[in-house]
């Protein structure tokens, strides 16, 4: 630093001030911390308006769950709380996955002629009672 320069700054600071001159510092002070604050706080409530949301969720919530019958690719599209699991039900092809009964799901009561009605149980689980049950594979 030049001796000029460093004169300089060693004489305004080591030069007594006013009260005057004190609270005027004090109060510039002040506002330019309030004004810093409100800025920051602006830069944040803009950036969480562009900030954008996701369309996708790991879970969907209950309320979205597809319905028993609906087509679905895995487990958590289903209503799953209510015992329904994505897997091909008894009256589907082979690679209809669709929301059928697990074990303890509601299902439609039979007809007449001892068929299923919906909701289908999936494959492996028969209605009894109007409820899904597993198969046991000696049958």
């Amino acid at each position: 630093m030049e001796t000029i320069t460093f004169d300089g700054l060693a004489k305004t600071f080591g030069r007594t001030s006013t009260r005057r001159s004190a609270v005027r510092g004090l109060v510039a002070g002040a506002l330019a911390a309030v004004a810093g604050g409100a800025l920051l706080q602006a830069e944040d409530a803009a950036a969480k308006r562009r900030r954008k949301k996701s369309k996708k969720s790991s879970q969907p919530s209950t309320s979205k769950r597809r319905q028993p019958g609906a087509f679905c690719d895995f487990d958590a599209q289903c209503q799953t709380d209510q015992g329904y699991l994505c897997a091909v039900a008894v009256n589907a092809g082979n690679s209809d996955k669709t929301c059928a009964g697990g074990p303890g799901a509601f299902c439609g009561p039979k007809t007449e002629d001892e068929d299923d009605t919906a909701p289908f149980c999936a494959v492996g689980h028969s209605c009894v009672n109007s409820h899904c049950q597993a198969v046991p594979d000696d049958l």
